[in-house]
């Protein structure tokens, strides 16, 4: 091929690349740091003001949030809790049901955990796992908590894992083996010392005694938040200096009322009415760590699918699943979460 030939295929190559990049760049918001680990837990069944309010009985969680960024419109999409765990990791319920029922089936849609494994992300793989406390064994897939055991988890303290809470099994497209070097279905005590040994995202789903699931808010938010200050904090400390981030959210409000199904962020609480603030679903998240304005809080409405959104944006993944239609409605968009940072790398 002559050279001029050479040279204008090569700038052909180039401009087209450059091209493609800066679309895909355009897709999302701009604002979000590129972290080298991300640590998010989730907690349970609390409501915004019975974690953050004046009298909360939460001071590590507040000692969090005067550090870091506040969510303070933040809802959960349904009712009861085990949809707002895939709308987290898959922008969908996934047509599970509000009954906490377990797929039967194997599941192939998108999620966060198949998009990050799939990525050419720099650093060691895998890319995603998820740490369940009192996780039986690693790789453990039933709806009971062991092998022994026909107790529901809130019947026997050695069944206080939760398979409801970890839909990361439940799709075929994310690795679960019993071996611990390629499953991402691993127990809180696989979750390692050295944190520049944690993949890229790691999900921690606390047991239904550490996630203030059990009890009166009087007892189980302390207990949680205890939890949180004896196993979270290092990791916290060590991610401000190590371009690292630590997020805390809970799966939905209190839910005195016993509401199910899809909840509505135009619901507008009215005193002494559980019902209409069941409805609204305003529960309590917080960013933490490096790149995080300290002290902030974020006016903008959001709800889970925005946090799965804002990890998507930082490595560059394609979008799974929508935003909930009462979300749309209510005006929360499909987006990124970008006003809680203070740079980009």
């Amino acid at each position: 091929m002559p050279v001029r030939a050479v040279f204008l295929a090569a700038i052909f190559v180039a401009s087209s690349s450059m091209r493609a990049g800066a679309d895909s760049a355009a897709k999302w918001a701009a604002g979000v740091p590129v972290y080298d680990h991300i640590v998010v837990v989730l907690e349970e069944n609390k409501d915004f003001d019975e974690v953050l309010g004046d009298t909360a009985p939460a001071p590590y969680i507040k000692g969090l949030a005067r550090d870091g960024a506040t969510l303070a419109r933040m809802y959960g999409e349904e009712h009861n809790s085990e949809g707002n765990y895939f709308w987290l990791f898959s922008g969908s319920n996934q047509n599970v049901g509000f009954d906490d029922d377990v797929p039967d089936v194997k599941l192939a849609a998108d999620n966060l955990g198949e998009e990050l494994i799939g990525k050419n992300l720099p650093g060691s793989e895998p890319h995603f796992r998820g740490y369940s406390e009192s996780l039986p064994a690693i790789g453990w897939d039933n709806a009971k908590c062991s092998p022994d055991s026909e107790h529901k988890a809130t019947q026997a303290p050695d069944c206080y894992y939760a398979r409801k809470h970890v839909p990361w099994i439940s799709f075929a497209n994310v690795p679960n083996t019993a071996d611990a070097k390629t499953s991402s279905n691993l127990r809180w005590s696989d979750f390692p010392s050295d944190y520049a040994e944690l993949p890229t995202v790691a999900i921690v789903v606390p047991n239904l005694i550490s996630d203030m699931h059990n009890g009166k808010v009087s007892s189980s938010v302390p207990t949680g938040d205890d939890w949180l200050r004896a196993n979270i904090d290092r990791y916290y400390q060590w991610a401000k200096s190590h371009n690292s981030l630590l997020i805390v959210t809970f799966d939905e409000s209190d839910d005195q009322s016993r509401i199910t199904g899809f909840t509505d962020p135009r619901s507008i609480p009215r005193t002494g009415d559980r019902r209409s603030l069941d409805m609204q679903n305003r529960i309590p998240t917080i960013f933490a760590g490096a790149h995080v304005k300290p002290g902030y809080q974020e006016s903008k409405p959001a709800t889970h699918v925005n946090i799965l959104r804002t990890i998507e944006a930082m490595y560059g993944l394609l979008k799974a699943g929508a935003q909930q239609d009462n979300a749309v409605k209510a005006k929360i968009d499909d987006s990124a979460i970008t006003g809680v940072f203070e740079t980009t790398r």
